[in-house]
């Protein structure tokens, strides 16, 4: 199989367990490429020539955006390339950012790359849409209002330093100021909410923020994308219902619309900030919809039918606890 290896390294460390990885893809018979980034830009065009060079596998090591930049790479490059003989690689991901918010809904283990790689080439397909934003891809999830402020103002240090925790140290400074944005967001071609809101997100899987589960009912194969829109509220109203967002039992809140659309407009007075997988977009309008192609992802376990109850197969946080110690006793016996 040849797989190409794309990688934002946050150490030396994470580095030298993906080496270890890489050196047991190669005695299996593998080919491996590995490619460091160096600037923003290089894992889009690393993605786009892994696939015009016949890549089997493409892998994403890196945070939120670095999977994001990857997708549009390979995007951009299915694009330019509409014949039928041309195919997607499929796309692995080894979760080395803070958040790590996709991964952990899919049960990719964290904090073990070389692992999280080997699971990548010997994983499950897992056939997935992705979704579009003013021509933007993104496979997890879009949010806008103060919940985008809080993922794009916080900082690279303390997000080094706290981890998760830096979203929400950021998310409560933005809900304390409890700024409302106003728009109208129209789907089928009705109006489905015009007026004040504090967040919205538009989800195509379950997580943003640093854990939150925004989107706890989204299913990235159903052909539709989750919205859900906070509205305008009191001090006091937000502190109670954030926990709720944060454990996804917040969708019935009567402030709160949760729908599912095929496609959705945003159009807003004011520009506004929207996150697509942490990359921010700035604008007046957005069109969100789905891409034209699916994507196969390589996953641990392939979540359960469209009907399945709850969150569609997405790794609850004890799961992904529990998943995490299976791995570290296996790695113990061997």
């Amino acid at each position: 199989m040849q797989i190409s290896l794309i990688i934002n390294p946050p150490s030396p460390e994470a580095v030298e367990s993906l080496r270890r990885g890489v050196e047991r893809l190669r005695a299996e018979g593998h080919t491996v490429h590995p490619r460091v980034t160096f600037e923003s830009g290089d894992a889009h065009r690393f993605a786009w020539k892994s696939a015009e060079y016949g890549a089997d596998l493409v892998v994403a090591g890196g945070g939120d955006g670095t999977i994001n930049e990857v997708v549009n790479g390979l995007f951009d490059w299915i694009e330019g390339h509409e014949d039928s003989a041309s195919v997607l690689p499929r796309l692995g991901i080894v979760p080395l950012g803070t958040g790590n918010d996709l991964a952990g809904g899919l049960g990719i283990r964290t904090g073990d790359p070389e692992g999280a790689l080997l699971e990548a080439a010997a994983g499950h397909p897992y056939r997935v849409d992705v979704g579009q934003v003013n021509g933007r891809y993104f496979l997890n999830v879009s949010t806008g209002g103060a919940g985008a402020e809080a993922t794009d103002d916080a900082p690279a240090e303390l997000k080094r330093v706290l981890g998760p925790v830096a979203y929400l140290v950021t998310g409560v400074k933005k809900f304390v100021q409890l700024k409302a944005s106003h728009a109208r967001f129209t789907a089928n071609g009705e109006t489905v909410f015009e007026g004040g809101f504090l967040l919205f997100a538009v989800g195509n899987a379950w997580r943003t923020g640093g854990g939150n589960w925004v989107t706890p009912g989204a299913d990235p194969a159903d052909r539709l994308l989750d919205l859900c829109i906070v509205e305008e509220m009191s001090h006091v109203d937000i502190v109670r219902l954030a926990p709720q967002i944060r454990a996804g039992r917040h969708v019935n809140h009567p402030k709160v619309t949760y729908l599912k659309v095929p496609e959705l407009l945003v159009e807003s007075e004011e520009e506004m900030t929207v996150n697509a997988d942490g990359e921010p977009l700035t604008a007046r309008r957005f069109e969100y919809g789905l891409g034209a192609h699916r994507l196969t992802l390589m996953v641990p376990r392939v979540p359960d039918g469209a009907e399945a109850p709850g969150r569609h197969g997405a790794v609850t946080p004890e799961e992904q606890g529990e998943a995490s110690e299976a791995g570290e006793e296996t790695q113990a016996a061997e």
